[in-house]
């Protein structure tokens, strides 16, 4: 468990390091996430972002039983109250085949994500379907 979350929180810095054209003046960033120790890990770090960019970042969390549950309400809305959202492994399917998640196959294979991740946290974690060459999450 251990290494996902690294990974999931190497995924986002990575994502925000690499992928984000906010200028500081125009925008704030707002992940969601669980509520626990990682999140709050997450915090820290994009503090440091915002230190270096100027981009106000802010994580925000909600206990675990009302995660999914927040977060498909704000998907099938089509909100925007999120810009990003650490989702669950298991919602990978649904988030991908229902257009809650952006594909991220040419960012993946610009940076070439697959030569830092772990095997299985591509298998289980960023691809969809299994085998495709799709990525969906980092």
């Amino acid at each position: 468990m251990r290494k996902i979350v690294t990974s999931v929180i190497a995924g986002i810095g990575l994502a925000l390091a690499c992928g984000t054209s906010v200028r500081a003046q125009d925008k704030e960033l707002t992940i969601f996430w669980a509520e626990w120790d990682p999140a709050n890990y997450l915090q820290e770090l994009v503090n440091d972002y915002t230190a270096e960019t100027g981009v106000k970042v802010t994580v925000q969390t909600t206990p675990w039983p009302d995660f999914q549950t927040k977060a498909f309400t704000e998907f099938n809305a089509h909100g925007d109250a999120y810009d990003m959202v650490v989702g669950d492994s298991q919602w990978l399917g649904a988030g991908s085949t229902q257009g809650h998640y952006v594909d991220l196959t040419d960012f993946f294979n610009k940076h070439k994500l697959g030569d830092v991740m772990a095997p299985a946290t591509i298998k289980y974690y960023a691809e969809y379907p299994g085998g495709s060459g799709k990525y969906w999450a980092i």
